[in-house]
Protein backbone atom coordinates (compact mmCIF):
# COMPACT_ATOMS: atom_id res chain seq x y z
CA UNK A 1 0.00 0.00 0.00
CA UNK A 2 2.94 2.39 1.07
CA UNK A 3 4.45 1.87 -2.46
CA UNK A 4 0.95 2.59 -4.38
CA UNK A 5 1.04 5.87 -2.65
CA UNK A 6 4.56 6.79 -3.01
CA UNK A 7 3.93 5.79 -7.04
CA UNK A 8 0.73 7.64 -7.06
CA UNK A 9 2.56 11.21 -5.36
CA UNK A 10 5.87 11.02 -7.26
CA UNK A 11 3.28 10.25 -10.93
CA UNK A 12 1.57 13.63 -9.43
CA UNK A 13 4.16 15.81 -8.85
CA UNK A 14 6.13 14.54 -11.97
CA UNK A 15 2.65 15.68 -14.17
CA UNK A 16 2.24 18.93 -12.19
CA UNK A 17 5.17 19.94 -12.65
CA UNK A 18 5.81 19.40 -16.62
CA UNK A 19 7.28 22.90 -16.38
CA UNK A 20 10.46 21.88 -14.73
CA UNK A 21 11.82 19.77 -17.72
CA UNK A 22 10.39 21.90 -20.30
CA UNK A 23 13.47 24.61 -21.59
CA UNK A 24 14.09 27.61 -19.88
CA UNK A 25 14.18 31.30 -21.75
CA UNK A 26 17.71 31.90 -22.90
CA UNK A 27 18.90 35.03 -21.88
CA UNK A 28 19.54 37.50 -24.29
CA UNK A 29 23.54 36.93 -25.21
CA UNK A 30 23.87 41.02 -25.94
CA UNK A 31 23.77 41.36 -22.34
CA UNK A 32 25.63 38.46 -21.39
CA UNK A 33 28.50 39.41 -18.47
CA UNK A 34 26.86 42.69 -18.15
CA UNK A 35 26.88 44.00 -14.74
CA UNK A 36 23.73 46.00 -14.56
CA UNK A 37 23.04 48.08 -11.40
CA UNK A 38 19.51 49.71 -10.53
CA UNK A 39 20.92 53.34 -11.47
CA UNK A 40 19.68 55.13 -8.06
CA UNK A 41 22.90 57.69 -8.62
CA UNK A 42 24.74 59.15 -11.01
CA UNK A 43 27.61 57.41 -10.29
CA UNK A 44 25.99 53.92 -10.67
CA UNK A 45 24.44 54.70 -14.24
CA UNK A 46 28.26 55.56 -15.30
CA UNK A 47 28.99 51.99 -13.79
CA UNK A 48 26.44 50.30 -15.76
CA UNK A 49 27.88 52.30 -18.94
CA UNK A 50 31.00 51.35 -18.84
CA UNK A 51 29.67 47.74 -18.05
CA UNK A 52 27.23 47.88 -20.94
CA UNK A 53 30.06 49.23 -23.21
CA UNK A 54 32.89 46.31 -22.77
CA UNK A 55 29.24 44.34 -23.12
CA UNK A 56 28.64 45.26 -26.06
CA UNK A 57 25.37 45.47 -24.94
CA UNK A 58 22.08 47.54 -26.14
CA UNK A 59 21.80 48.45 -22.09
CA UNK A 60 24.37 51.04 -22.85
CA UNK A 61 21.51 52.60 -24.59
CA UNK A 62 19.57 52.80 -21.01
CA UNK A 63 21.68 55.06 -19.39
CA UNK A 64 19.94 57.40 -21.49
CA UNK A 65 17.41 59.48 -21.17
CA UNK A 66 14.30 59.45 -23.83
CA UNK A 67 15.40 63.19 -24.50
CA UNK A 68 19.29 62.08 -24.81
CA UNK A 69 21.80 64.84 -26.91
CA UNK A 70 25.17 64.37 -27.52
CA UNK A 71 27.74 67.43 -27.81
CA UNK A 72 31.19 66.86 -29.64
CA UNK A 73 34.19 69.31 -28.48
CA UNK A 74 34.07 72.40 -31.41
CA UNK A 75 38.00 71.32 -31.93
CA UNK A 76 36.40 68.05 -33.24
CA UNK A 77 33.61 69.49 -35.32
CA UNK A 78 36.33 72.22 -36.79
CA UNK A 79 39.26 69.45 -37.51
CA UNK A 80 36.61 66.60 -39.05
CA UNK A 81 34.24 68.60 -41.08
CA UNK A 82 33.41 65.49 -43.08
CA UNK A 83 31.92 63.75 -39.97
CA UNK A 84 29.08 64.48 -38.78
CA UNK A 85 27.94 66.18 -35.60
CA UNK A 86 24.62 67.88 -35.74
CA UNK A 87 21.95 66.64 -34.04
CA UNK A 88 22.70 63.90 -32.21
CA UNK A 89 19.98 62.82 -30.26
CA UNK A 90 19.29 58.95 -28.95
CA UNK A 91 17.85 57.40 -31.89
CA UNK A 92 21.22 58.76 -33.69
CA UNK A 93 23.09 56.82 -30.93
CA UNK A 94 21.39 53.86 -30.78
CA UNK A 95 21.96 53.68 -34.57
CA UNK A 96 25.41 55.01 -34.20
CA UNK A 97 26.07 52.73 -31.42
CA UNK A 98 24.55 49.57 -33.17
CA UNK A 99 26.55 50.01 -36.41
CA UNK A 100 29.92 50.22 -34.53
CA UNK A 101 28.82 47.12 -32.48
CA UNK A 102 28.32 45.34 -35.47
CA UNK A 103 31.65 45.84 -36.68
CA UNK A 104 33.74 44.39 -33.47
CA UNK A 105 34.68 41.25 -34.38
CA UNK A 106 33.24 38.15 -32.25
CA UNK A 107 36.29 37.11 -30.53
CA UNK A 108 37.70 40.67 -29.48
CA UNK A 109 36.37 43.16 -26.69
CA UNK A 110 35.24 46.49 -26.47
CA UNK A 111 37.38 48.10 -23.51
CA UNK A 112 36.02 51.08 -21.53
CA UNK A 113 37.23 53.03 -18.45
CA UNK A 114 35.49 56.10 -16.69
CA UNK A 115 37.42 57.58 -13.80
CA UNK A 116 36.65 60.53 -11.68
CA UNK A 117 38.04 63.48 -12.62
CA UNK A 118 39.75 64.76 -9.58
CA UNK A 119 39.32 68.50 -10.72
CA UNK A 120 35.44 68.01 -10.72
CA UNK A 121 34.96 66.28 -8.23
CA UNK A 122 31.03 64.56 -7.73
CA UNK A 123 28.74 66.95 -6.08
CA UNK A 124 27.79 65.52 -2.39
CA UNK A 125 24.57 64.87 -2.78
CA UNK A 126 22.46 65.96 -5.81
CA UNK A 127 18.72 66.25 -5.97
CA UNK A 128 17.15 65.50 -8.90
CA UNK A 129 19.90 66.78 -11.32
CA UNK A 130 23.62 66.81 -11.78
CA UNK A 131 26.76 67.65 -13.53
CA UNK A 132 29.10 65.17 -13.21
CA UNK A 133 32.93 64.74 -15.01
CA UNK A 134 34.67 61.46 -16.40
CA UNK A 135 37.81 61.13 -17.95
CA UNK A 136 36.95 58.13 -20.10
CA UNK A 137 39.25 55.82 -22.41
CA UNK A 138 37.43 53.54 -25.06
CA UNK A 139 38.88 51.61 -27.17
CA UNK A 140 36.73 49.68 -30.17
CA UNK A 141 38.61 47.39 -31.45
CA UNK A 142 39.64 47.33 -35.54
CA UNK A 143 37.55 50.15 -35.87
CA UNK A 144 37.82 53.90 -37.15
CA UNK A 145 40.64 55.77 -38.96
CA UNK A 146 43.99 52.87 -38.54
CA UNK A 147 41.95 50.12 -38.35
CA UNK A 148 44.02 49.06 -35.13
CA UNK A 149 41.09 50.12 -32.56
CA UNK A 150 43.15 52.82 -31.05
CA UNK A 151 41.87 54.37 -28.25
CA UNK A 152 39.32 57.12 -27.95
CA UNK A 153 40.32 59.86 -24.91
CA UNK A 154 38.42 62.47 -23.42
CA UNK A 155 36.71 64.02 -20.74
CA UNK A 156 33.15 63.35 -20.43
CA UNK A 157 30.70 65.93 -19.08
CA UNK A 158 27.80 63.96 -17.66
CA UNK A 159 23.95 66.22 -16.93
CA UNK A 160 22.10 63.62 -15.70
CA UNK A 161 18.68 63.88 -14.03
CA UNK A 162 16.19 61.98 -11.34
CA UNK A 163 13.03 60.25 -12.77
CA UNK A 164 9.89 60.38 -10.49
CA UNK A 165 11.12 56.80 -9.04
CA UNK A 166 14.09 58.08 -8.46
CA UNK A 167 16.42 55.94 -11.11
CA UNK A 168 19.27 58.44 -12.91
CA UNK A 169 20.03 58.84 -16.29
CA UNK A 170 22.07 60.80 -19.13
CA UNK A 171 20.44 63.52 -20.52
CA UNK A 172 23.31 65.33 -22.37
CA UNK A 173 27.14 63.75 -22.87
CA UNK A 174 29.08 66.74 -24.24
CA UNK A 175 32.56 65.53 -25.32
CA UNK A 176 35.50 67.67 -24.61
CA UNK A 177 39.05 66.43 -25.88
CA UNK A 178 41.49 65.67 -22.92
CA UNK A 179 44.06 68.24 -23.36
CA UNK A 180 47.35 65.85 -23.11
CA UNK A 181 46.69 63.42 -25.41
CA UNK A 182 46.83 63.40 -29.08
CA UNK A 183 44.42 60.28 -29.06
CA UNK A 184 41.03 60.74 -30.75
CA UNK A 185 37.49 61.35 -28.73
CA UNK A 186 34.67 59.23 -28.46
CA UNK A 187 32.48 61.47 -30.49
CA UNK A 188 35.00 61.31 -33.42
CA UNK A 189 35.17 57.66 -32.71
CA UNK A 190 31.23 57.20 -32.94
CA UNK A 191 31.00 59.77 -35.62
CA UNK A 192 32.65 57.44 -38.00
CA UNK A 193 29.68 54.97 -37.76
CA UNK A 194 27.05 57.92 -38.53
Amino acid sequence: MYRIISATVLTALVFSSCSFFEPRVPEDPSNAGVVWLSPTSPDIVVENMQSALNGRSALYLDCLTESFVFYADTNDINSYPSYNFNDWSKTVETSTVTAMYGQVPVDSTVTSEFQIDISHPDPAAPADSATIYRLYNITIPQTYHSGTGSPAVGIAEFHMVEDSIGLWAVQEWRDVRHEETSWVTWAVAKAYYR
